[in-house]
Formats: structure tokens, C-alpha cells, sequence
């Protein structure tokens, strides 16, 4: 039972865990952005740091790719480093602008938007899973959050 709740619970902590690394990502990319005084130069070095990274722990894991199963994945699926991308970009200056806190807070509150109308019409691979109260109050509460940020800040 406990080797049962553990495998439950690890992804979410793993989740919990991804996400709070996140305004640390915005403040390290901005304070690299700040010397380096790129957007894109930070952004490339972000992703070679990370790139380097996964394949040491693909060579670690000792795991090979599956080059056949991945020519089958349809082609607006290998999009995700481009839109990844944008988002480092992105994040680096919002952070610089806006500072870490108010820049994760529109972060958050865009992906809930973004994630629930993905759900919503069941696009980029999603299986569909239709707005209902509980997801739209969930969308509202990010929304006042960010409105609440946006109205504290000085």
C-alpha cells in the first residue's frame, strides 16, 4: 500500500517541484540576459546548458532513442523546443521588466488559460476534456490572482 501511494504521489511532487524551479529559472536567465545584454544569446545558452544536460542523463540512463517510433510522431510535435524558445525569451524579459514574482504570476495564469482551451477542444494530441464550473472558477481565481498582483504593484 505504501509502495502503491508513493508511485501516486511521486509524479505529483516531481510536478510541485518543476514548478517552483520556475522563478528561479526567471531570475537566472535574466541575470544572464542582464550581463550577456541578449535575449537570444541567453535563450540559445539556456537551452545548450539543458540539451547538455538531458543527454548526460540519456547516456547515463544508457537509454537509445526509438528513431522509428519517433518519425511517426506527427511533425507539429517536434515544435516544442521553438515554442520553448519563446518562452525562455519571453520570461527574460518579462522578468526584467516586471521583476520574478508579478512575471511568474502572468506565466501561471496564461498557461491555466492556454491549458484549459487546449482540454477544451482536444488539440496538439489532448484528449478532450470539456470547460466545466470547477476548471472555469479554477481559471477566475488565476485571473483575480493576477489582478490582485497587478493592482499591489507599485
Amino acid at each position: 500500500m505504501l509502495v502503491r501511494l508513493i508511485r501516486r504521489a511521486f509524479p505529483l511532487v516531481l510536478t510541485v517541484f518543476a514548478g517552483a524551479l520556475l522563478p528561479a529559472q526567471f531570475a537566472t536567465n535574466g541575470a544572464l540576459a542582464q550581463e550577456l545584454r541578449s535575449l537570444t544569446l541567453t535563450g540559445a545558452i539556456s537551452y545548450l546548458v539543458g540539451a547538455l544536460f538531458l543527454l548526460a542523463l540519456l547516456k547515463a540512463r544508457r537509454l537509445e532513442p526509438d528513431w522509428i517510433a519517433a518519425r511517426r510522431a506527427p511533425r507539429w510535435a517536434w515544435l516544442g523546443g521553438l515554442v520553448g524558445s519563446f518562452y525562455v525569451v519571453g520570461s527574460v524579459l518579462l522578468t526584467r521588466t516586471l521583476g520574478a514574482a508579478l512575471a511568474t504570476t502572468l506565466v501561471i495564469a496564461s498557461q491555466i488559460v492556454t491549458a484549459i482551451l487546449l482540454d477544451h477542444f482536444g488539440v496538439l494530441g489532448l484528449r478532450r476534456r470539456r470547460v466545466n464550473r470547477l476548471r472555469f472558477m479554477a481559471v477566475l481565481l488565476a485571473l483575480a490572482a493576477l489582478g490582485l498582483r497587478f493592482w499591489g504593484m507599485k
